[in-house]
């Protein structure tokens, strides 16, 4: 079995797949950045709510600040996505 993953990304119109392929796994993943975003708006949930728990807690409050702090930088990559799908480079000839 190989060590890493192949990665194929598919253009389909303004729309890009993306491929993993791990020894006689395949994941496809269709529309990547919005796959990508629904698993940041995740990351950015648990990372909420953890903090709340642990502010709860009485756990050092360090701790929920941190988490809450990823959160808020999560909130910043959100639009950062949005950006980056819209946007296409193209390099003139």
């Amino acid at each position: 079995m190989p060590l890493f993953p192949k990665i194929k990304t598919k253009e389909q119109g303004n729309q890009y797949d993306l491929e993993i392929t791990y020894g006689r796994f395949r994941l496809y993943i269709i529309k990547k950045y919005d796959s990508i975003q629904l698993i940041g708006d995740i990351l950015t949930g648990i990372s909420f709510v953890s903090g709340s728990i642990l502010n709860l807690t009485g756990a050092p409050s360090m701790y929920g600040q941190i988490l809450y702090l990823i959160g808020s930088l999560a909130l910043t990559v959100r639009p950062t996505i949005k950006v980056i799908r819209r946007s296409k480079l193209n390099k003139d000839k």
